[in-house]
């Protein structure tokens, strides 16, 4: 059975216009379209059976748009979230009064900012936000702080920590929200610790919260003056005893406090590694792929002690055949009482998340659990980040 003949000619009308963007209330049976001229509406007189005749309706909007009946194949969700939309066609799916003709839109990545704001009109949702904040021309258009707020007003309905974590990063990047809403933001991390990686990730060196120098930085900054433009470890170990350092480092051990999840576990510790790691390994291959790492089939406490050990082996070995090995020669030469955070910085720099593999390989805990299978290693971390921090 074809369309009410009401309902035929007031399509026909619309469509021979300007659309910009179609949604579809199914549960009203309405019809939204965004023109040129404004927004515009129709309301469906079905003939039969709602669900059969929305069938009917976006079999129309697919031949006047596509040329072909059918609709937008809506089974293909894990195509359409791969980014996979091409430029030619974004504007004719946001036609097709389908959510996830619009969800493939949003994660193109050929998306313009006047196509975002024609999709954000036609589904708003936080994971289309997200999609749209992680493209550099979205971030860049007048539409990226509406889609910031959203994300914020939606935080605390958000239930996935690791899209929470998302959010936060997305959000914190330059000029998206104001001070206040940073520091509110700040505040609540203290709940939900989730949210401080969001934070370590995106702003490290401009944290809400700052703490003091470390109680040698002057004296150790002086006498370290003299190498400091050349030599990676001597820059980052002032980075790390500055203030910026020490409010990273005290942020990351608060994190390690209710972790809920092994994502945002994995996540952690990816940050602590980053922030460290650079830029020591411009010069060094990480130690973990040397296959100094943990056995799955021994004694885990044993191995993390290992892992350490080897750290400290790489560093004091006497081969200086890397550069990473002749700066940190140079650094303990210049005041050998630095030889203990030296090793720690080199040991946090090459703590990646594979180090946890052997938990997580055999078993999916979550919560307190988890966080008492990983004891050793977080106990290993935070062992070492003190050693920056005294």
């Amino acid at each position: 059975m074809p369309l009410s003949n009401e309902d035929n000619l007031r399509l026909n009308v619309l469509m021979s216009q300007d659309v910009k963007a179609i949604r579809i209330d199914e549960g009203k049976m309405l019809l939204y379209a965004l023109t040129a001229k404004g927004e515009a509406k129709v309301q469906f007189n079905a003939n039969e059976k709602n669900e059969r005749y929305l069938k009917l309706v976006k079999d129309f909007l697919s031949t006047k748009v596509l040329g072909v009946a059918g609709g937008f194949p809506v089974y293909l969700s894990h195509w359409n979230r791969m980014g996979e939309a091409k430029s030619n066609d974004l504007g004719k799916l946001l036609l097709l009064g389908e959510d996830e003709a619009t969800i493939a839109v949003v994660n193109s990545d050929d998306l313009t900012a006047e196509v975002a704001e024609y999709a954000w009109w036609s589904y708003q949702g936080a994971d289309n936000a997200r999609s749209m904040l992680s493209h550099p021309k979205i971030i860049e258009s007048d539409i990226a702080k509406e889609l910031a707020q959203f994300l914020l007003e939606f935080l605390p309905f958000e239930e996935d920590p690791e899209k929470m974590l998302i959010s936060i990063r997305l959000v914190l990047q330059p000029g998206l929200i104001n001070e206040d809403e940073k520091q509110a933001l700040w505040k609540k991390a203290k709940s939900k610790n989730t949210l401080y990686i969001g934070f370590l990730d995106s702003i490290p060196n401009d944290l809400p919260e700052v703490y003091s120098a470390h109680h040698s930085f002057q004296e150790i900054k002086s006498e370290l003056s003299i190498v400091e433009d050349k030599n990676a470890f001597a820059a980052k170990l002032l980075l790390l005893l500055s203030p910026q350092g020490q409010s990273f480092l005290a942020t990351a051990k608060s994190a390690f406090k209710r972790i809920p999840n092994q994502v945002v576990y994995i996540a952690l510790i990816d940050s602590i590694r980053r922030y460290i790691a650079y830029p020591i390994h411009e010069h060094a291959t990480s130690l973990f792929d040397q296959n100094i790492s943990i056995n799955a089939n021994r004694e885990l406490e044993t191995d993390i002690d290992k892992f350490m050990s080897a750290c400290q082996q790489y560093c004091v070995s006497g081969a200086n055949e890397t550069q990473l090995q002749q700066d940190f020669q140079e650094v303990t030469n210049i005041n050998p009482d630095l030889y203990d955070i030296l090793i720690s910085m080199i040991t946090l720099a090459n703590m990646t998340h594979a180090l946890s593999y052997p938990v997580f390989s055999q078993s999916t805990c979550v919560g307190s659990l988890m966080r008492k299978k990983l004891k050793f290693l977080s106990d290993a971390i935070i062992l070492n980040i003190n050693k920056l921090m005294v």
